[in-house]
């Protein structure tokens, strides 16, 4: 007896044209386009405020311009015999009276208040640094010999509070000859950079006391990472007449065998 069960069955792929079969690296390059589209937007979130003010530096649009605001010098070349008469001059301009004391660099848009740390704990520091630039616990003040060691974010959870996180997003646009500005106790003290450079966390070294009135700034980089560390050195090359207490060198308490977190 003949059956259907002994009839041809019919290919399946042929009565079913459009069938098209998975493939597994279909479905993976889907769901890492997915993962990288998701951390992405994370990244914009987290990071939109540190990449705003980098932009804005970028494009030449700063929120706001410390240069002209305050009347003061971005840069100076002290090489410059045409030049190296500005020094003596500095403190002749017009500048605004700070009731605290703070950190100012015209270059990259920088006034901030300086936070005197009374602690080498990590936790503390990034917690104060919210708030301004932290000056390094036991390193030297403004104008004396030694390293005024002075430390920021380059970036930082824009939910947790704190005006600051992101004082030091620019810091390496930096270059040889800008000036850094500091007021302490009512004294202007104007400091040139000569030297940027990136350093591991452990090389600790770079808080180490000077013979010479220096100044240290320091972030983590690259931007929104603790990876390393951006360091960018100066030298004092203005002070007030009866500002320059030159005084011994300092020295930190117990230094660090890290470099801070930021």
């Amino acid at each position: 007896m003949y059956t259907l069960a002994n009839q041809p069955q019919p290919n399946w792929f042929v009565t079913n044209p459009n069938y098209r079969p998975k493939r597994w690296w279909v479905e993976l390059l889907k769901f890492l386009g997915l993962f990288v589209l998701f951390f992405a937007l994370l990244v914009l979130v987290v990071m939109g405020p540190t990449y705003y003010s980098q932009l804005s530096y970028l494009w030449g649009k700063p929120a706001n311009n410390y240069s002209s605001k305050y009347d003061l010098p971005v840069a100076v070349d002290t090489n410059d015999s045409s030049a190296a008469g500005n020094v003596t001059t500095l403190f002749d301009q017009k500048t605004a009276l700070f009731a605290i004391d703070s950190i100012v660099i015209p270059k990259i848009n920088v006034d901030a208040p300086i936070i005197y740390l009374n602690t080498t704990d990590n936790t503390t520091i990034i917690e104060a640094i919210k708030d301004g630039v932290g000056h390094y616990y036991g390193t030297a003040m403004p104008g004396r010999n030694g390293n005024v060691f002075l430390t920021g974010h380059s970036s930082y959870y824009w939910w947790s509070g704190g005006k600051y996180n992101q004082v030091f997003a620019n810091l390496s646009k930096l270059k040889a000859g800008d000036l850094i500005y500091i007021y302490y106790q009512s004294k202007k003290f104007v400091y040139q950079v000569n030297d940027t450079f990136v350093v591991e966390p452990s090389q600790v070294d770079v808080l180490s006391q000077t013979a010479e009135p220096t100044i240290t700034l320091m972030t983590c980089t690259p931007v929104g990472t603790n990876l390393r560390r951006l360091i960018v050195q100066g030298k004092l090359i203005s002070q007030p007449s009866a500002g320059g207490d030159f005084g011994g060198v300092s020295s930190i308490p117990k230094p660090p065998t890290i470099l801070p977190l930021y």
